[in-house]
């Protein structure tokens, strides 16, 4: 019973990304009002704002925006983020019962005797939900610092000595290595999807990307990650992503692929690699979600 309901709260990250997919704008707008949280939850948030045809303004809890001296107006719905939740781990004889059929993805950690999972919990609510006192706020959208994100990830960019102009850049990410062509149509999107593949494919050795991506699930994992780090940073080369990836997701068993195996992956990515370019990466601030 208490499987059934943690499977019921889980975030489907297929169908955030294939949401955030289909309106890129609202990523950027999202991310400039939301910095301070994960990219996903910041995604999320808007697009529950959205649909309820509320203003994009700061979140906070009901007891929080009440020490602020603000209440939340009489029939307004809470929205759900992503929040890590720790239950009590299995007994040996379930462990073992359930063996054969355990499935570790990316929204459940071990932690201790315990475990952690990553579930949605109703707990917030926008300015625009409450009246009171006035309250001042500054959009803050933060600037993205290629080289803090490289150091950050312990990334390493070198020389491009391919031959081929083609290629637009490569990764070695065993070595967590990149090298982006000079001539590159749009260098950016290259960095992003070059040090995707660094942060998601330790295991291999090279990785080369040219005009035309091969059709391989790795690859529509890091143009992912290019994808959400563009739009998020409001830069050029959505289209041409987008393109791909919605004809790599083009059958139901792919995008059922994706987003059970892939999605959140996809997200956990592009979060770290905008937060490591950002004042919040060097502060240490803490994200909400894996």
């Amino acid at each position: 019973m208490q499987e059934k309901q943690e499977k019921s709260n889980r975030p489907d990250w297929g169908k955030l990304f294939l949401d955030a997919l289909s309106c890129p704008g609202k990523i950027s707008e999202a991310y400039s009002v939301f910095h301070e949280y994960s990219l996903g939850n910041a995604i999320l948030a808007a697009l529950q704002l959205t649909a309820r045809g509320l203003q994009l303004s700061p979140i906070a809890s009901f007891n929080k925006w009440k020490q602020l001296g603000r209440c939340v107006q009489k029939g307004q719905k809470a929205i759900a983020l992503v929040m890590p939740v720790t239950v009590k781990a299995k007994s040996k004889d379930e462990d073992e019962r359930g063996a054969a059929n355990a499935e570790v993805d990316a929204n459940t950690q071990a932690k201790g005797s315990g475990r952690t999972i990553f579930i949605l919990k109703n707990n917030w609510f926008a300015l625009s939900q409450t009246e009171g006192a006035e309250y001042a706020h500054e959009v803050v959208i933060p600037e993205w610092d290629k080289a803090q994100a490289l150091s950050v990830l312990e990334i390493t960019e070198g020389h491009f000595n391919l031959t081929d102009g083609n290629t637009q850049g490569y990764a070695v990410p065993n070595e967590k290595r990149l090298a982006i062509n000079p001539l590159a149509a749009m260098p950016w999107k290259t960095l992003f999807h070059e040090m995707a593949h660094c942060l998601m494919h330790s295991k291999e050795t090279q990785m080369a990307d040219g005009n035309v991506l091969p059709r391989d699930i790795k690859e529509a994992e890091a143009e992912s990650v290019a994808y959400l780090c563009c739009a998020t940073l409001g830069l050029p080369g959505l289209d041409e992503s987008r393109g791909y990836i919605q004809g790599w997701l083009g059958s139901k068993e792919r995008s059922d692929e994706f987003g059970k195996k892939s999605a959140a992956r996809v997200f956990s990515a592009a979060n770290k690699i905008l937060k490591a370019g950002t004042e919040a990466a060097r502060a240490g601030e803490v994200c909400n979600e894996q």
